[in-house]
């Protein structure tokens, strides 16, 4: 089987890249591949426990929030990894924000999964 790296650059809210990433995760760990995410930029903001999105939240895109997705894909066997720069930079409260098995890494992290899936994609 192969291994799939992700980087997500995207936030939760601004386009359906996450949702892109989440669905190419699913396949790739339903087929037996092995899948790593790194977020990145705006894409640290994706795990990020009890967001909500009023009015929108019911239906469509954001019927489950981005966070129970990706939680999803770790109880399935994914490493989730955010970088720890953008996490600063965003205010994000990485223990009390992050559920757990979300992890908080440096570009040496990225580097890693570049260097060693089978197949990167960059949302």
């Amino acid at each position: 089987m192969a291994y799939i790296g992700v980087l997500l650059t995207g936030g939760p809210f601004d386009s359906e890249r996450w949702r892109t990433a989440y669905e190419l995760g699913r396949t790739a760990l339903d087929q037996g591949h092995e899948v790593s995410y790194f977020h990145y930029l705006d894409g640290a903001l994706v795990p990020v426990a009890d967001q909500t999105l009023p009015g929108c939240s019911d239906t469509g895109l954001y019927d489950e929030m981005p966070t129970e997705k990706f939680q999803e894909l770790i109880a399935d066997g994914a490493e989730v990894i955010c970088c720890g720069l953008c996490v600063d930079a965003r205010g994000i409260d990485a223990p009390d924000d992050y559920p757990e098995g979300v992890e908080v890494g440096l570009l040496p992290d990225l580097a890693d999964i570049i260097g060693e899936a089978d197949r990167v994609v960059s949302l």
